[in-house]
């Protein structure tokens, strides 16, 4: 019975025997008011105690009406007669704050009985619950008040008396129950809107676009500075949907830190090729439901890539786990390996499984890609709609881990992809990380041909559907005029306009070089001038003259090794290898890298000879079988890719993200700076999808954003 009423049906039933006391004490029915309060308590207390389920209101009603039988009925005195309009109510008022300041407010004790156990500790769940019940505890406050002046004026008409200690009282009570019921909504459309304005600040109307392509060679629809693939996504959606793009990159290949690249090498008579990526050796988000799966089906392009999955392999101190492709599996093998705690560890990807997948259950209504509620009605049905995703999202990734295990090396080596994202894990949440381990539950993926084969196939839908991307065209300025971005100017002398203009360049240097301090809000500049950038790398590429018996993904402590060749055997000649070893720098020591230091040279030299020496618990004697060198430091990552000292994810993790939408009106961000924020090609596709659907969603679009 209490499962089918809510929570509101509930407390109104606590409250009638109260009602049925102060509607007959009114007129002097004393017996029959308190024997009616007494009565009704206990068939409702008795309910309770048979379901195991006392409630501090029913009990407190109990005993007040227990008492007031005895010293009225069984002792017939009048105290509660003649002062029951301040006694009563002040019981009420103390067992509102009583419950209020022992942590466990009453309204809260019949609220957990319409949400799930996992909800009862939500600091959102508790902090309604503690207003509801503190306003409760102001309407008993001020019953008292209205009872006391009932009581110390004996000469107030019977009239006012009966309005003193009946009508209002009761009205109290109803007051109580709308605004019990009405609060939470009330509530959220704050929170929902707090939400929106930090998600979206500015709220400039998106772009209106004319039935026709614009004729004149300097003007395009839109403009996209930067071709990562958060751009890239963007672009191609835009292309695809009809709208005239442009894209302009620096580099001289598209793709950003998803670009590979060839090197030759001589040996004998023999000419030995070798293909290395920038960056990306493992896709997610290639799921049935995942991002880049969906990018690719809205784009015609979903048979174009031939994608190999890629499998993990760990050395962790002692510890040397090959990762089952089956995530069932890979359970059983760490219970194996941590036996106290394999219960713990089938319910914990249990759980993680249950956040992962809810994450992705919209995406028929969201553009393929995961997002966050974004109306009252779809917050409020959130928690019961995506009960794991709301209870685990906002929470720290290492305190999950503290929930479900003591084995600091098993939490450990539960963090190991932590890596894809940042090198600093205590910053991750379960909702950043929950989609890392889309790796064991829906794989990772590598294009064959090199991760350029995807920002090529990228390409060729924007250049199939009129669009261009110019490589070696960096962008010196934006150009803006009365607070809207016009076009941007080229650093040689060019300059092209566009209705809508998309930044896929690093976030500082967006804003505090293209933009100008002077065309921006004072808080935004120092938000952007505190912008902490994520990691950086050091990273060796390797081309040897045999085939390890690794996996094609090695991770030996804080290394990783890459072997795609494993997956995709052109990208090395037969019989041999093309290997990648990157390894995470902090900030604090990228900073330190000088491309003009002296000791350039020698320095990246010797971290290399770490790398390759720490790679050799895996592939022992590798370093006897190199044909080909050559190492990446900080200044080139920060070369290539236009990033503050190499920086390898965006922002670092932990920052709020910056919205879309920015001060500039008409400029917007995609990449790893904004939603959903991090580094990696499934956020990034993710970013580039919400920035397309935010400008333009299709031909009978007229401008109206997301």
């Amino acid at each position: 019975m209490s499962k089918k009423l809510p929570s509101m049906a509930w407390i109104f039933i606590a409250f009638i025997p109260w009602i049925l006391y102060w509607s007959l004490s009114g007129p002097g029915l004393w017996t029959a008011a308190v024997s009616a309060g007494l009565m009704t308590s206990l068939a409702l207390n008795g309910f309770r105690w048979h379901q195991r389920n006392l409630k501090a209101l029913e009990v407190v009603t109990l005993i007040y009406f227990g008492t007031h039988f005895v010293f009225t009925v069984g002792l017939g005195s009048s105290l509660f007669k003649d002062y029951g309009a301040i006694l009563n109510n002040v019981t009420l008022a103390g067992m509102a704050w009583g419950t209020l300041i022992a942590g466990s407010p009453f309204t809260y004790q019949y609220a957990r009985e319409d949400w799930d156990k996992a909800y009862w500790d939500d600091p959102y769940f508790r902090l309604v619950n503690n207003i509801i019940t503190a306003v409760w505890g102001a309407i008993f406050l001020i019953n008292t008040v209205l009872g006391g002046i009932a009581v110390f004026y004996p000469a107030l008409p019977p009239t006012t008396r009966l309005v003193l200690t009946v009508i209002l009282p009761n009205l109290g009570i109803v007051l109580g129950i709308i605004f019990s019921a009405r609060f939470p909504n009330w509530f959220l459309q704050i929170g929902l809107k707090r939400r929106i304005d930090a998600y979206e600040p500015y709220r400039w109307a998106p772009p209106t676009f004319s039935a026709t392509h614009p004729t004149q060679k300097d003007r395009h629809d839109i403009i996209v500075i930067g071709s990562g693939i958060g751009g890239l996504s963007a672009a191609a959606l835009l292309a695809k949907r009809g709208r005239q793009v442009i894209v302009f990159e620096q580099h001289f290949l598209a793709g950003g830190y998803c670009t590979s690249w060839e090197r030759g090498v001589r040996r004998g008579s023999k000419r030995l090729r070798y293909v290395f990526d920038a960056g990306v050796h493992d896709v997610s988000g290639l799921g049935e439901r995942g991002p880049v799966r969906n990018l690719q089906r809205q784009l015609g392009i979903e048979e174009e890539i031939d994608w190999r999955l890629m499998s993990h392999e760990y050395i962790l101190g002692d510890l040397h786990i090959k990762v089952p492709h089956d995530a069932g599996e890979f359970v059983q093998v760490l219970g194996n390996h941590f036996p106290d705690e394999w219960a713990q560890i089938k319910a914990f990807f249990d759980e993680i499984k249950l956040v992962y997948r809810e994450l992705y259950a919209d995406i028929e209504r969201t553009g393929g890609v995961p997002r966050p509620p974004n109306t009252a009605a779809e917050m409020l049905a959130y928690p019961k709609t995506h009960p794991h995703a709301y209870k685990w999202m906002e929470v720290l990734f290492g305190k999950m881990l503290d929930t479900y295990f003591r084995d600091e090396h098993l939490k450990e080596f539960l963090s190991v992809l932590t890596g894809y994202l940042s090198d600093d894990p205590t910053a991750l949440t379960v909702g950043a990380m929950a989609p890392i381990f889309g790796y064991y539950f829906d794989g990772g993926y590598y294009p064959v041909g090199g991760s350029q084969s995807f920002a090529n196939a990228l390409v060729r839908v924007i250049e199939e559907n009129g669009g261009k991307v110019r490589l070696r065209t960096p962008v010196s300025r934006v150009m803006i005029e009365n607070g809207k971005a016009l076009g941007v100017a080229l650093a040689n002398g060019e300059r092209y306009y566009a209705e809508a203009i998309i930044s896929n360049a690093d976030a500082r240097r967006t804003f505090l070089e293209l933009v100008g301090r002077e065309y921006l809000p004072k808080t935004f500049v120092q938000q952007i001038e505190t912008l902490k950038p994520s990691t950086s790398a050091f990273i060796v590429f390797l081309g040897v003259d045999y085939v390890p018996d690794i996996a094609p993904i090695a991770m030996v402590d804080d290394i990783g090794i890459m072997m795609p060749s494993k997956v995709d055997p052109s990208l090395a000649p037969p019989g041999h290898s093309a290997i990648t070893l990157i390894k995470l720098m902090p900030q604090a020591e990228a900073a330190t890298w000088d491309r003009q230091s002296p000791d350039y040279t020698k320095r990246k030299r010797e971290c290399g000879d770490e790398l390759i020496a720490v790679a050799e618990r895996a592939i022992p004697n590798l370093h006897q079988h190199i044909i080909y060198r050559q190492e990446g430091s900080p200044p080139t990552f920060a070369r290539y890719a236009w990033t503050i000292n190499g920086a390898i994810y965006g922002p670092a993790a932990g920052q709020p993200l910056l919205p879309m939408k920015t001060p500039i009106e008409r400029l917007y961000l995609a990449g790893a700076g904004t939603f959903p924020g991090g580094g990696g090609v499934e956020a990034v596709v993710i970013s580039g999808t919400v920035a397309a659907d935010t400008i333009y969603r299709g031909r009978s679009n007229t401008g109206d954003g997301v």
